[in-house]
């Protein structure tokens, strides 16, 4: 799998295809069996043996003129060299493949049963249904390759469902990964299940014949059905475990979450003792204090900016120096993390102040939240205490249910890319316009607001730096030096556009006299990965390079010493931050943030979980970071103190200490869906009390 995630790309062209083709020594085989194969038929057809003899002929001299060593070695190292490749690389290929023979046993046995209880009048449809099923099933393991392919991550059942129900906001996303390799992993599976389908065309007219024949198949797929209960290889045997498990028995087992009876019981028994979800914000409010201080507040959300790549975190890396200056004059969070790989969960987080769901689960929450309300925002409460609200975004927010969730924040006026679009301006991703034509706009309203004497708030969502990492055409790109990759290249180009626009913005709140008595924000939505654990995309992926985001408070006008807010934090923390900035305190609501603007427990509990529902859950207890698949394999234990990267799992950890911090995963994962979907049975009286949905 390690050399198929290095296939070469589109612009590699066909010479180093075939030169990365070649790198298979199984293919040499296939070649040289070929090859011995027919010039047997050729030159002894009467002795089909002799095709073998040939065949290993050919592959020694393929060997010797293909060396894997240097020129100068001897031939008798040259074919030890080469017999040791070739078999870790069959050995490799078989590991891969023997759960795949089991499943072809199962579905084998499975459809001879099927055909075994047919009535002879329908054997002709079956067949043919059993012909569909076998090309879905190729179709299914040709997409799951792609996807690996494409993202550097196994699939799941859960992720082509998603795939499915969004097939149309997908397509643009899908379309960009789109590579003839690509293709043909999908396509190639079909066209072979194909034409065994048209060349056994005749199965579904010829009666089911019986004898010793058929009970020796039968005896053969009922024995692989039943290899399904031994051990796979040995973990040493091939880098990635998950395909020596079969694809098609991989992706059953991630069909459904393996749940724990007694944590579904302890979740509903706390809510059932309480009436309330454990974390709420139906009716909050804003309760004025004697330190209330109505300033401007203005939140910016970078689009997939992680921290490792801007200059905050490495000063050598001269990605954002903009934000580089600005942090010596602001509050720079040492460690924020968001909650959930995705745009639409971090505006939860950090407008709403309450644990975002994944995909799925938003996609049930925005459909409950129209018939009811579930929470109160930061814009929306804000609004009730007399501030002007807004949210700018250059892109297109018809994606899933963004327009639902942004709807919920009860802002007072919204611009997304259908209201700002220009005749000149440039579609840079596949989702939106540059972000230099969303400052103009923001700037125009703020003014009016600064007219009229209203404090305001607004939030800014960007769009530059998301997949696939376009700029504008007429921005001037820079080299980075030592790196290699192409797209991450292009990723610090996306940030160094980001930069000099949120420069323009903040020049044009100072121009406008109002940055004084503003409070800004900067943080990160999410992280990005770049090849980091294997991975391309960050959906399904929680490793830091995914959660780990900049942020930072500037307020110039305030006595706000700058420095570094250390310890454990998440995106969560910005909503009580800001209240406390603003000298108001919350009321009516139970929120799971933290302010910034006090020490925190370094031993602090942090939960995440992949955008993808039931993927993964990810959990931190101060520096040491627990991932669980939900039991498909091990669980993964990193010292983020020692091993930042996450490189090293640690081993020989407690058992005891794996089953508490599932627990407590679980237990978070089902507190957080009944704290968005719990719902006060009268929307109107805070002391009602709540029902589960």
């Amino acid at each position: 799998m390690d050399a198929l995630l290095a296939a070469p790309e589109d612009g590699a062209g066909w010479g180093a295809l075939l030169k990365w083709l070649w790198w298979f020594v199984s293919l040499r085989f296939l070649l040289a069996l070929l090859a011995g194969y027919a010039i047997q038929r050729l030159v002894m057809p009467r002795h089909r043996w002799v095709f073998l003899p040939i065949a290993a002929a050919i592959s020694v001299t393929l060997a010797l003129a293909f060396p894997q060593t240097s020129p100068d070695e001897t031939l008798d190292r040259t074919l030890r060299v080469w017999a040791i490749i070739a078999a870790g690389q069959v050995t490799g290929l078989a590991a891969c493949l023997w759960r795949d023979a089991i499943s072809i046993g199962l579905t084998a046995l499975a459809m001879g049963l099927v055909l075994a209880l047919t009535p002879r009048r329908a054997q002709r449809g079956i067949v043919h249904l059993l012909q569909l099923l076998v090309l879905l099933l190729c179709a299914l393991v040709g997409i799951d390759l792609a996807y690996q392919l494409a993202t550097g991550q196994p699939g799941s059942l859960r992720v082509l469902l998603f795939a499915v129900l969004n097939a149309k906001e997908l397509a643009p996303l899908v379309a960009s990964e789109t590579t003839p390799f690509r293709v043909l992993a999908i396509a190639g599976g079909i066209l072979v299940a194909a034409a065994w389908a048209w060349r056994q065309r005749a199965l579904a007219s010829t009666p089911l014949f019986g004898g010793p024949r058929a009970f020796l198949g039968g005896a053969v797929a009922l024995a692989l059905s039943l290899a399904i209960v031994l051990p796979t290889p040995a973990h040493g045997v091939l880098p990635l475990l998950r395909h020596t498990e079969g694809t098609l028995i991989t992706l059953a087992m991630t069909a459904a979450p393996t749940l724990a009876h007694d944590v579904q019981v302890k979740v509903a028994q706390e809510f059932e003792r309480t009436h309330k979800p454990r974390w709420h914000s139906a009716h909050m409010a804003l309760k004025e204090t004697e330190k209330t201080n109505r300033r401007n507040v203005v939140i910016v959300m970078l689009e997939s900016v992680r921290a490792e790549s801007t200059t905050l975190h490495t000063p050598a890396l001269q990605t954002t120096p903009f934000l580089w200056n600005l942090a010596s004059k602001s509050l720079v969070v040492e460690d924020m993390t968001a909650v959930i790989p995705r745009t639409a969960a971090a505006w939860m987080a950090v407008l709403g102040g309450q644990y975002p769901l994944a995909n799925e689960g938003t996609q049930s929450w925005a459909n409950e939240n129209r018939k009811q309300p579930r929470i109160r925002s930061l814009p929306s409460v804000l609004r009730d205490a007399g501030y002007a609200t807004s949210f700018f975004t250059p892109t297109d927010l018809r994606f899933q249910n963004d327009l639902d969730v942004i709807d919920t924040f009860n802002f007072e006026f919204i611009q997304t890319e259908q209201e700002l679009i220009h005749p000149e301006a440039e579609r840079v991703t596949y989702f939106g316009i540059a972000d230099e034509w969303v400052v103009q706009p923001i700037l125009d309203w703020t003014a009016a607001q600064s007219r009229a004497k209203r404090p305001f708030f607004t939030a800014i969502m960007t769009n530059v730096g998301h997949h696939n990492f376009e700029t504008p055409s007429t921005w001037l790109k820079m080299r980075f030096e030592g790196v290699s990759n192409p797209k991450l290249e292009a990723y610090y180009n996306c940030l160094r556009y980001i930069d000099g626009v949120l420069s323009t913005l903040i020049e044009g709140y100072r121009r406008l006299g109002v940055l004084d008595d503003t409070i800004l924000i900067i943080v990160g939505d999410h992280g990005q990965m770049f090849d980091e654990h294997g991975a391309r995309q960050i959906h399904n992926a929680i490793y830091q390079e995914g959660l780990h985001v900049p942020a930072l408070i500037y307020a110039p006008g305030m006595a706000l010493q700058p420095g570094t807010v250390r310890g454990p934090r998440q995106q969560i923390d910005i909503l009580p931050t800001v209240v406390e900035l603003l000298g108001y305190r919350v009321e009516g609501a139970e929120l799971p943030g933290q302010s910034l603007l006090h020490a925190v427990d370094a031993s602090r509990k942090l939960f995440y979980t992949s955008s993808i529902d039931w993927s993964f859950l990810s959990a931190r207890r101060g520096q040491r970071k627990y991932i669980y698949s939900f039991d498909r394999q091990p669980m993964e234990v990193f010292d983020l103190d020692k091993d930042p990267k996450e490189l090293v799992a640690l081993a020989d950890i407690d058992a005891q200490e794996l089953a508490s911090t599932k627990q407590d995963m679980l237990e978070w994962r089902m507190h957080a869906e009944l704290s968005m979907l719990a719902r006060p049975s009268d929307g109107a009286d805070p002391l009602s009390p709540w029902l589960r949905q």
